[in-house]
């Protein structure tokens, strides 16, 4: 299934009618977020309370087990101290729910959550300081070390063969090498790809696993300045995670 035809397309209308359904309030306003292949709003009550609606893609939807870890790994990290999103239940106590919704390719099922919504500024608009580059990977190896403490009875479906995610997969990125034809960048990502097939891909087998953020970039990660008029993190987007 291609990106095109698996990912949502949901109107106001739609989304309306599922937050009034599921968690019991009707927004006063919703606003679109950026999204690869999922459906992001930022949805806001009558008392202007701020949330986050997440409409995943029709072909994670139907991955149970793996929606189910990233939700438990998000509420893992959360209780933890990390500034992540959190899940709330619906109605019902769910903290997922499967609809069967026409987004203008027929009836598909996507999955639908709803968490907290963190204010912040998207990193990749920032002037990068020592310090902010300082605290970013700090919180990247605290991450890691706090999922090194994770068990889970669904760890196995993170492993997911030839997903393009996945730093296991980097040579399925030469596919896209076109795309930036003419782009002198072209010529270091082709480079760094060799590179990888030459010096890791024959020793993979003798890494260590372990499970990671998956998609930590400037892009999903949100800042704020603190007291002392320096930035602090404020909360890391996005459920990738790998194995």
């Amino acid at each position: 299934m291609s990106m095109k035809d698996s990912k949502p397309n949901l109107s106001n209308f739609q989304i309306t009618g599922i937050v009034e359904r599921l968690f019991g309030f009707t927004p006063s306003s919703i606003r679109p977020l950026p999204s690869y292949d999922d459906q992001n709003f930022i949805v806001t009550t009558l008392e202007g309370k701020e949330y986050v609606l997440k409409v995943m893609n029709s072909e994670i939807s139907l991955d149970l087990s793996l929606l189910e870890l990233q939700t438990d790994i998000m509420n893992f990290l959360q209780k933890r101290g990390l500034p992540v999103q959190t899940v709330l239940p619906t109605l019902t106590g769910q903290l997922m729910s499967l609809e069967e919704i026409d987004c203008g390719f027929g009836v598909k099922s996507y999955m639908v959550r709803l968490m907290t919504y963190l204010p912040g500024t998207v990193l990749g608009k920032m002037t990068c300081t020592p310090q902010i580059l300082y605290e970013t990977g700090k919180i990247a190896a605290t991450v890691d070390n706090v999922l090194l403490q994770m068990e889970h009875p669904c760890l196995e479906s993170l492993q997911r063969k030839n997903f393009i995610w996945s730093l296991a997969s980097v040579p399925l990125l030469k596919q896209y090498l076109p795309v930036i034809d003419g782009d002198p960048m072209q010529q270091i990502v082709k480079g760094v790809i060799e590179q990888y097939q030459i010096q890791v891909e024959p020793k993979l087998s003798s890494f260590r696993k372990c499970i990671n953020h998956g998609d930590f970039n400037d892009h999903n990660i949100l800042v704020e300045s603190d007291d002392s008029s320096n930035y602090k993190i404020a909360d890391l987007l996005s459920c990738l995670i790998h194995g």
